[in-house]
């Protein structure tokens, strides 16, 4: 939340967290079960937006950047089911 409000707003936030999770996962879950807003990678939220579990309550034009890296071991391309894998997390990304 502070990094899209102080991007977006350009303000910082003064709300503390009313809840700590240990991931994005349980992000999800803890606002899907009311535990107030955040702002999960939709590629985490997408299906709870679309059912309605989940509203969208802002769309900036311009979203904060949320650069991820994709990395894998040197040989790793001997592997056909990491370059399944590796090539369909590439496709997928096109469209976050």
């Amino acid at each position: 939340m502070r990094r899209y409000w102080r991007t977006v707003f350009g303000k910082q936030l003064s709300a503390r967290a009313a809840v700590t999770v240990p991931n994005l996962y349980a992000v999800v879950s803890a606002v899907t079960a009311g535990a107030g807003y955040s702002v999960p990678p939709r590629s985490l939220c997408e299906e709870h937006l679309d059912d309605g579990r989940l509203a969208l309550l802002h769309e900036p034009v311009e979203p904060p950047l949320n650069t991820l890296f994709l990395v894998q071991r040197p040989g790793a391309d001997a592997n056909p089911d990491v370059v399944r894998v590796r090539d369909r997390l590439q496709h997928a990304a096109r469209a976050w």
